[in-house]
């Protein structure tokens, strides 16, 4: 395998262009409820060394008695009592003795604690260089992997470059880099496993025939195994950020024994590390919630997940307030890009199409006192459960640029055409989710269109009360700067104290550093973009 002489600086390019659009478009806040849980158990193992939540942190030892994070701590003993039947003593009525653990995955408050621990050094506030860069660093690699496997996939940086760029700007991805939920985190182990399964396969096949003795064979043999465990340790690495992955390890199992059927040593090494990291697994579970199959969901779901519904089979695609067709309309193409993938890659297909199954027969007939929120991801962006899936149909997506000369002139120009439409207006509708903050966009359809105790049906069902719609108006009634923040701050809208209002957008760089650093930032990307996009000849190895 030759790889070109500029392949290091195509990969800073890449990184550094989208880490800067996701530096300069993040509020630089924590989503409600799970952000704030997740940055507290960040807390606790770079303050305490325990991935406990603890009592004596400052987030919590600070808190007023109305605070809201008195309210979060609560939930989280009540549920940790209902797992394990262990009853915390309390202090007073909101603070209890001993550190509990809870039901939050722990890969990303680990992942968080460097950033937590800079920001201590620098003296930076936590919560802000967390919610500016954490998510933004994971959104930013996972583009950067779809780059590297588009890359040699395809043969073709452009192609691989444009489909990072559809991940990242066009589809529902765009606001999560303003959370600390963990499916973008889940989504990028996934990605990155099935990517060193892929290149642990080439690495075998591309030698295999064309050297029968050296150094040469030897090396890559070697690395082509050290990419197989690799991809293993990833899989269960994806669990600790959602057990979720579970799910999915069936399908790489079969995309394994698909790919390395011809040499025993690959599979062995990757199963092997698999396993590894499933007993950790369970040991982590059963010192967590003294049950090897416990994640921590079972107050909640029974076990790991009640499954019984149906809606959410429908409402994860078509419905205008969660669908994904709405949020990501070049989904629609899909069909046709997994036929072509189909006779490129089989394994990478058999990924592609269990995992998107998967996740939405999984999440659709999760359902819990009949509510939307349960299958579909509560106050979030769009589909959020389904977020780990993007990665695999954007790759897929990449054979239809692949496959343009197949087409006759008029199917072509209809193909180009539908394309570019989507592409397009999966920008537009997101963008209103980056500039509006999702908790605002809650609170308006509550307080200002009157939606009631309903209010997150209404707003997944009625067209007229879809998020996409009610940002927009947000947008043109300039409703965020209007927020009166204080009285907010010990209601019911608490959310409304955790965000940027008054500022008229949810830029953090622009609200706080003004609009000359924004375009500065702004115009670093677009030189980069174009530095990359210039007529460059291709001159890396293409497998056959």
């Amino acid at each position: 395998m030759r790889w070109d002489k500029k392949e290091t600086t195509d990969y800073l390019i890449v990184f550094a262009f989208f880490f800067i659009i996701n530096l300069v478009t993040s509020g630089g806040h924590l989503d409600m409820w799970d952000g704030v849980v997740t940055f507290m158990i960040t807390e606790s193992m770079a303050l305490k060394n325990t991935a406990q939540l603890h009592p004596e942190i400052p987030t919590i030892s600070n808190a007023k008695p109305n605070d809201i994070v008195n309210t979060m701590q609560e939930y989280e003993i009540g549920n940790f009592k209902a797992i394990t039947g262990k009853y915390q003593e309390w202090v007073s009525m909101s603070k209890s003795v001993e550190p509990i653990y809870s039901s939050r995955s722990l890969l990303l408050p680990a992942v968080a604690v460097p950033v937590y621990l800079f920001a201590l050094l620098m003296s930076l506030d936590p919560i802000l260089a967390i919610g500016i860069s954490v998510n933004s660093l994971v959104i930013t690699l996972t583009a950067l992997v779809i780059f590297c496997f588009s890359r040699d996939l395809y043969a073709s940086r452009r192609i691989g470059f444009l489909l990072s760029l559809i991940y990242a700007g066009c589809s529902f991805i765009l606001p999560y880099n303003n959370t600390l939920f963990p499916q973008p985190l889940q989504g990028l182990c996934i990605i990155s496993s099935a990517l060193f399964l892929y290149k642990s396969r080439h690495l075998h096949s591309s030698y295999i025939c064309s050297f029968t003795r050296g150094k040469t064979y030897n090396n890559e043999n070697r690395k082509g195994i050290t990419y197989a465990g690799i991809a293993g340790l990833l899989l269960g690495l994806s669990i600790f950020a959602s057990p979720v992955s579970l799910f999915f390890i069936p399908a790489f199992v079969v995309c394994s024994i698909l790919y390395f059927r011809r040499n025993l040593n690959l599979l062995v090494f990757f199963l092997v590390f698999l396993v590894i990291m499933l007993c950790l697994v369970g040991i982590v579970n059963y010192v967590r919630f003294g049950s090897f199959t416990e994640f921590g969901y079972g107050s909640a779901y029974g076990t790991f997940a009640y499954n019984q519904g149906w809606t959410g089979l429908v409402g994860l695609f078509v419905s205008p307030g969660k669908g994904m067709i709405f949020y990501f309309p070049v989904v629609l193409l899909l069909p046709i890009a997994l036929k072509f993938q189909y006779r490129q890659d089989k394994g990478l297909f058999l990924l592609t199409t269990s995992i998107v199954i998967v996740s939405w027969i999984y999440f659709g007939t999760l359902e819990a006192n009949d509510e939307s929120r349960f299958w579909s991801g509560a106050i979030a962006w769009g589909p959020r459960y389904l977020i780990p899936t993007l990665p695999f149909i954007v790759i897929a997506l990449g054979t239809l640029f692949k496959h343009y000369g197949s087409y006759k002139t008029r199917v072509l120009s209809l193909m180009k055409g539908s394309l570019i439409a989507f592409l397009i207006a999966g920008f537009v509708v997101n963008l209103p989710g980056i500039l509006v903050w999702s908790e605002y966009g809650t609170i308006y359809g509550w307080d200002i269109e009157r939606l009631g105790n309903h209010a997150l049906e209404i707003m997944t069902w009625n067209p007229g009360y879809s998020p996409i719609l009610l940002h927009l108006k947000i947008l043109a009634g300039d409703y965020i700067s209007k927020i009166p923040v204080e009285d907010y701050r010990y209601s019911g809208w608490y959310y409304a104290t955790y965000g940027l209002a008054p500022c008229h957008y949810d830029l953090y760089i622009l609200c706080k550093s003004g609009i000359i650093l924004f375009l500065l930032l702004g115009a670093t990307a677009i030189i980069l973009a174009t530095f990359f996009l210039r007529n460059r000849k291709m001159d890396f190895y293409v497998y056959s």
